[in-house]
């Protein structure tokens, strides 16, 4: 027998003995109903509060978020490698600029175009059309100038030098050369903009494009040296 019925039978026992008990006054049977439905009133929540004590639900367990925090914590630890490898190539690209700036430019030519070029031309004079390539070659040795240093090439031009035109070695994708008798050459750069920058009549033609391919990237000397030279088939 659980507690409720015992509960029960311990409130319901007054009652019939209150119900049935001979009262000399006549007046104590009157107020037993009253009494005990009070006391099934109690008994009744009582009983509710014990079912709902009974099948309360359970409270539902905290979600592991571990995995969660685990997976947030790889996020940040590759983000953070990925921003130390960015942050050193930066700093490598900047370091080589520096070293680069610091380093002296060094001239390995800065004068006229090759004076080979007026030979034919002036000989030509003896003839009345050859008068025309003479003036035009004699105002190259006049107004032309090629600078070729360790940072770049510069070709200046126009009556005073006002025209000038110059790249840098980093810009050269490609290079093709053309030899000529009297041991000079033109030269005609290709640059990563698709623009080209032409020399011609450049003195001490192979000398010269030694130390130009030793200051461009060594894919474009590679390349160059396996058919960069058109007179070298």
């Amino acid at each position: 027998m659980t507690k409720l019925s015992l509960l029960a039978v311990a409130i319901l026992a007054p009652v019939s003995s209150v119900a049935f008990a001979p009262s000399s006054t006549g007046f104590s049977t009157a107020a037993s109903p009253a009494f005990a439905q009070r006391q099934i009133v109690a008994l009744k929540a009582e009983e509710d509060g014990a079912a709902e004590a009974v099948f309360a639900p359970p409270e539902e367990a905290p979600a592991d978020d571990s995995l969660e925090k685990a997976e947030a914590l790889g996020k940040g630890a590759a983000k953070a490698k990925r921003g130390k490898r960015k942050g050193a190539s930066e700093e490598a690209k900047k370091a080589a600029k520096v070293a680069a700036s610091l380093t002296p430019e060094e001239v390995y030519y800065e004068g006229p175009p090759a004076i080979t070029e007026t030979i034919v031309p002036t000989i030509s004079i003896l003839t009345v059309v050859g008068i025309i390539p003479a003036a035009a070659s004699w105002a190259r040795q006049a107004w032309v100038r090629y600078k070729i240093t360790s940072r770049r090439i510069r070709v200046t031009s126009g009556v005073g030098g006002k025209d000038m035109a110059e790249i840098v070695y980093p810009d050269i994708v490609e290079i093709r050369t053309a030899k000529r008798l009297f041991g000079d050459g033109d030269m005609v750069a290709f640059l990563r903009d698709g623009a080209k920058f032409e020399m011609r009549n450049i003195p001490n033609f192979e000398e010269a494009m030694e130390f130009i391919l030793d200051q461009v990237d060594p894919e474009v000397a590679k390349t160059y040296r396996d058919q960069g030279d058109v007179t070298n088939p």
